[in-house]
């Protein structure tokens, strides 16, 4: 036998050694593939991804039925009135719709009085300090030309006009008790015992009604 046929020979035998052993990964192996990471459980919906709170108001017999949760930081309140009061003066403060007088002894310390609203075509409002309480009643004026309330309105839905306030314990809107409609003025006048969100509604029912038209 010649040399190149020995070669030749002698590669073919080492060749078939090697295919018999498995040593030809590309031949005898199927490619090796990172298993891809399974995903991850949603996470549940909290914060800003979060459904948003209902957020019309729906007026009961002395009752707001709707709880609000969350919705003073949804809404984009606005400072219009931020004035500072002694507790022994008598002093009005106003802004928008609404009117506050107060008088030596209803404030136990010299107080910066705000208030806010989010939309000046809703009679929707925060007084502050938040939570602080009156020794003697500050009196709320509330003007409600224009308004659902107003007899002269368009929109008037025929409801005796009721002030609530958003109760932060139990997420419920309240009826402030004491309140009168002068209907002559259009305004709504109540006496608060202390500051926190304040809506004026209407009350299911009629307790009395507007002064007779004089033709």
């Amino acid at each position: 036998m010649s040399i190149p046929t020995k070669i030749a020979a002698r590669a073919m035998f080492l060749a078939g050694l090697l295919i018999a052993a498995g040593c030809s990964r590309t031949m005898l192996t199927a490619p090796v593939t990172e298993e891809a990471p399974k995903p991850s459980a949603a996470a549940p919906p909290t914060g800003d991804n979060a459904p948003p709170p209902p957020s019309r108001l729906s007026v009961s017999s002395g009752l707001l039925s709707n709880p609000l949760p969350k919705v003073l930081n949804l809404l984009s309140w606005v400072d219009i009135c931020d004035v500072l009061v002694h507790k022994d003066e008598t002093k009005l403060v106003s802004a928008s719709h609404y009117a506050l007088q107060f008088i030596p002894g209803t404030l136990a310390s010299d107080t910066t009085i705000t208030i806010k609203e989010y939309d000046p075509n809703v009679l929707d409002v925060q007084f502050g300090p938040h939570g602080v309480r009156f020794p003697v009643s500050v009196v709320l004026s509330i003007d409600f030309a224009g308004t659902a309330a107003d007899p002269g309105s368009a929109t008037y839905d025929k409801r005796e006009p009721v002030l609530y306030w958003l109760n932060d314990r139990t997420n419920q809107w309240e009826e402030v008790p004491g309140g009168r409609t002068d209907w002559a003025r259009k305004k709504y006048i109540v006496p608060l015992q202390h500051f926190s969100r304040y809506v004026l509604g209407g009350k299911a029912g009629w307790k009395q009604g507007p002064p007779p038209r004089e033709d």
